[in-house]
């Protein structure tokens, strides 16, 4: 099927949002600040619909513009963030009843041990499939930066989870 009109930020805007949400929740550890950040990520990218540019990728250019919001609003709130990143998770005040909500527990608490750039690029390639490319002009990096954190992060994963290693 081809379309006579080009694809406009509005036109791709719905069809993002469920992996702009699901991003800005590993960025910010919270629902409702997930749910924040991507209201404003979208009201930036409406305000600034003129400086898109038709023909590149607008996933790539709103997950930018998501990260920039989650950016501003760290250095908005260091002080409270910090406070709060020493303060142990709800979720190990007691066991999982369900094994496997125990190992995405596990995955969860792992990934959020990961610096915040091998994390952010894990997220971006691993889990919303963007190309290294993609990610990096999200995250502001070189392709080959974006490469080497990636493969950290897997590696520092495996590291974590030595029981599933492949055995060989």
């Amino acid at each position: 099927m081809t379309e006579t009109r080009a694809e406009t930020i509005r036109d791709a805007l719905p069809r993002l949002l469920p992996d702009l949400r699901a991003f800005a929740r590993f960025l910010a550890r919270d629902t409702a600040l997930a749910d924040d950040l991507v209201q404003e990520a979208v009201l930036r990218a409406l305000r600034a619909e003129s400086q898109w540019e038709p023909g590149t990728s607008p996933r790539a250019w709103v997950f930018f513009i998501l990260r920039n919001v989650f950016l501003e609003q760290i250095r908005r709130r260091g002080t409270e963030r910090r406070a709060l990143e020493r303060m142990p998770p709800a979720d190990e005040a007691g066991p999982s009843p369900q094994e496997g909500h125990g190992e995405i527990d596990d995955l969860g608490r792992a990934l959020q041990t990961l610096p915040l750039p091998q994390r952010e690029a894990l997220i971006l390639v691993g889990a919303h499939g963007l190309s290294h490319e993609e990610a990096a002009v999200i995250v502001g990096a070189p392709v080959g930066t974006v490469k080497a954190r990636v493969a950290r992060a897997r590696a520092a994963l495996a590291r974590s989870f030595p029981e599933r290693a492949p055995r060989g």
